[in-house]
């Protein structure tokens, strides 16, 4: 009686064990390092908890660490008033601080596919009282940019685009004249998932753009500044 009971316990709760296994392995997702950050442009990170708060882990100190914001906004030289679409925004860890770079003249698209992460940041900004940050529902092939902007910013959703190329060489003319884009993505070696420099180079080309500037002061990422190529 002991026995059968103990077998009718265990399939009762096979069902919660295989969603918590499941969540558990979602959560890895790519983990190489402690915790990726979070980005969906070409697919969604949907283990992300919204109500409770659980999507701001991407935000701890320890990403600080190596992703060296401060420097990296630096590097844009950005100026009030100007338009940057964040591609692959996620929880917002960059977006707010474009927000503060270009002021309030200025606005940030911050462009996702998943809309669970566009309600994380329009949430923060309500908080923020920044009014200059505007969440965008992208499709998987097309950032959907409202308007021309001065900078495509994207940091570490690069290796999740499908048909890169093609995917730069259409959002061009989201770019003002002389507008540029920027890609941080990890390097082969720092993390599962990652686009090799050579291949990231070669599909800018592709897509007519020119490299304005390589940084090189990420630990774990390249950082690449192009523009478009002159005919």
């Amino acid at each position: 009686m002991t026995s059968r009971k103990h077998t009718l316990n265990m399939y009762r709760f096979r069902p919660v064990w295989a969603v918590l296994v499941g969540w558990a392995l979602a959560l890895a997702g790519c983990n190489m390092w402690d915790k990726p950050p979070t980005h969906s442009v070409g697919h969604k990170h949907k283990h992300v908890g919204v109500e409770e708060g659980t999507h701001l882990r991407y935000q701890e100190p320890d990403r600080y660490t190596w992703q060296y914001p401060e420097r990296v906004i630096k590097a844009l030289k950005l100026e009030p008033g100007m338009k940057v679409a964040d591609l692959g925004s996620g929880t917002g860890y960059f977006t707010f601080r474009l927000a503060e770079a270009i002021g309030s003249s200025g606005k940030v698209f911050a462009i996702d596919i998943d809309a669970e992460m566009n309600a994380s940041i329009d949430k923060q900004a309500v908080a923020k009282q920044m009014d200059n940050v505007k969440t965008i529902l992208a499709v998987e092939h097309d950032p959907l940019i409202p308007e021309k902007v001065d900078l495509i910013f994207s940091v570490n959703a690069y290796h999740h685009l499908k048909d890169r190329a093609d995917y730069f060489k259409n959002a061009a003319r989201y770019l003002k004249p002389g507008g540029r884009v920027a890609i941080i993505d990890f390097r082969e070696g720092a993390f599962r998932h990652f686009t090799a420099r050579s291949v990231l180079l070669q599909e800018f080309k592709t897509a007519g753009y020119a490299l304005d500037k390589s940084h090189g002061f990420l630990p774990r990422q390249n950082f690449f500044v192009f523009s478009r190529a002159k005919n």
